[in-house]
């Protein structure tokens, strides 16, 4: 057990320096005063629209997350899994190691309706992993459209073979590693491009309150890369300082404004930050699971 903690305490350490070096290097590579009034200065009412985006995409999730639990035969209370899906958000970005909420989820879902640990642990992985997915898909997508393509030159190619093999692969993924979810893949995998196109409309608004005319679809393929690189277990929760660092360097490669595009990162985190705070009100629900 101590070895365990020791483990994670120093998972949770590396996450803290990688953070840490990487809003160092951004502070001194952008202008930050230029980049403080850009922030000061949004808009709020464009702001105010990313953040009921961000949280139609947090709520369209609640409910893909609940298919998964269905195919698993717990069959949730629609408002008691969005209640639960928000304390997961809170826990995600306070607990140690990121992944808090979710441990929290199958924790209290196996005590309350004694739910199988190892099919939940399965249902929130493939829950995250179809997120995954739809973010690739939708970021060569948008690669087509945008200059991303001109980067990879005669390798352009690699993009066509990557978008028509991600859903293949993942079904295939489905079928041999999770079985019991093959029913409602198709309709899930659906939900999480909704998910990720919310998450698109929040972020092209974010540039609307910032004042961003020209390159959307650059700042957007770049949004989605960096939230695949915040997905991934080098980061702490939110994606913070991974976000910035990835648009503060790779905004030269898509032309575009090197501080509109950190101030796009640290806003949408911000919107994040305050909307896993709602999580807040729904912490009676370990009262109740403890009562149950």
């Amino acid at each position: 057990m101590e070895k365990q903690k020791l483990k994670k305490w120093a998972k949770v350490g590396v996450q803290l320096v990688i953070a840490v070096v990487a809003i160092i290097f951004v502070v001194r590579d952008i202008d930050f005063e230029a980049f403080k009034a850009l922030v000061l200065t949004a808009n709020f009412w464009w702001l105010f629209v990313a953040f009921v985006a961000f949280n139609a995409s947090k709520i369209l999730s609640a409910f893909r997350l609940n298919y998964f639990f269905r195919a698993l035969g717990l069959n949730l209370d629609e408002v008691f899994n969005l209640k639960l899906y928000y304390l997961g958000m809170l826990y995600n970005q306070f607990l140690p190691g990121g992944i808090g909420g979710d441990g929290y989820k199958v924790y209290l879902l196996n005590k309350r309706f004694q739910a199988p640990v190892k099919g939940l642990i399965a249902a929130t992985l493939l829950d995250r992993i179809s997120g995954v997915v739809a973010l690739g898909v939708l970021a060569l997508g948008l690669g087509f459209l945008g200059s991303a393509k001109d980067l990879l030159g005669e390798y352009g190619f690699l993009l066509w073979l990557c978008l028509i093999l991600a859903y293949p692969l993942f079904y295939l993924l489905v079928k041999y590693v999770f079985p019991t979810y093959r029913a409602v893949i198709s309709t899930t995998n659906l939900q999480a491009l909704g998910v990720q196109g919310l998450q698109l409309i929040c972020a092209f608004f974010i540039l609307k309150s910032i004042g961003v005319e020209v390159g959307y679809l650059d700042y957007l393929t770049l949004f989605l890369v960096t939230s695949v690189a915040a997905s991934l277990p080098i980061s702490l929760p939110g994606g913070i300082g991974i976000r910035e660092a990835i648009f503060a360097y790779g905004y030269t490669y898509f032309m575009i404004d090197q501080t509109s595009s950190v101030a796009l990162a640290s806003l949408f985190f911000l919107i994040s930050l305050i909307s896993a705070l709602t999580g807040i009100a729904f912490l009676d629900l370990r009262t109740t699971t403890e009562d149950a």
